[in-house]
């Protein structure tokens, strides 16, 4: 044995030949799965349904490379953290699982989505929200929600709002999840301001009302801001839909964006 092959065999020996190991031993889908279920459930939910963060159990868009670095990187401006350093394999196993999970079946709904329509309608939630291109721009575009959350997260957004804090309904934006948080803002006149919140920084916040007017205000020239976390400027539906009614409306919005 040569001096080379030699120092190579010490250092394997001494560290248990984890390395070789790692890259020997990773399978999907089994290995992936363990990954996904410690790193990525609590956000995405169980089997890549969808929770406080979009589903995955659908076809995503972006290419094997694109995933890899999605999973390497994070994606913190849209609040995806870098969990936690992963060797090459394992990033290539928990990629190759997200991928399977596009073939899985959609999750199953109790309500009838034709039904759920119709009370989208009755109750002129277009007036806020946006769906194809028709409506409202006050609260989130909808048109791709089937996509995003799961059924139990829609149930939540339409029954109790608030709940979800300042990642609920009011976190989806068209392509990303900057919060749509409820913000109050009184003038030194006196005069209150109330709405969402479209930007901040350091001098001037922007906050956009329920007619969708804009308003910029410099944080210097107003006598308090109250960014009230926790709470939605969606109102609950809870006590004006019945049981059926919930789960027929709940369809409907987990239909919106997933294949028919």
């Amino acid at each position: 044995m040569n001096r080379n092959n030699f120092l190579i065999f010490l250092a394997a020996a001494m560290f248990g030949f984890t390395g070789v190991a790692a890259a020997q031993t990773f399978t999907p889908p089994g290995d992936g799965k363990k990954l996904f279920d410690g790193l990525c459930q609590d956000c995405h939910g169980a089997n890549g349904v969808g929770d406080e963060a979009p589903a995955l159990n659908h076809t995503l868009a972006a290419d094997d490379a694109a995933l890899r670095k999605i999973i390497r990187d994070g994606i913190p401006e849209r609040g995806m953290p870098r969990v936690r350093r992963m060797t090459e394999p394992e990033v290539e196993v928990l990629a190759a699982y997200v991928r399977s999970l596009g073939a899985g079946r959609n999750v199953t709904v109790a309500g009838n989505a034709d039904k759920g329509h119709a009370l989208y309608q009755r109750f002129d939630c277009a007036s806020c929200h946006v769906v194809d291109g028709a409506g409202g721009t006050f609260g989130p575009d909808l048109s791709k929600v089937g996509q995003r959350r799961s059924p139990a997260w829609l149930r939540q957004a339409v029954t109790d709002p608030g709940k979800l804090g300042t990642k609920g309904m009011q976190g989806i934006l068209q392509n990303g999840f900057t919060e749509y948080l409820p913000v109050s803002v009184v003038e030194k006149n006196g005069s209150e301001v109330r709405g969402f919140r479209v930007n901040e920084d350091s001098f001037t916040i922007q906050l956009r009302d329920a007619q969708g007017k804009l308003y910029s205000f410099r944080k210097a020239d107003v006598t308090n801001i109250d960014k009230q976390a926790g709470r939605s400027l969606m109102p609950s539906y809870k006590d004006r839909l019945s049981a059926g009614d919930t789960d027929d409306l709940v369809a409907w919005l987990y239909s919106l964006g997933r294949a028919k």
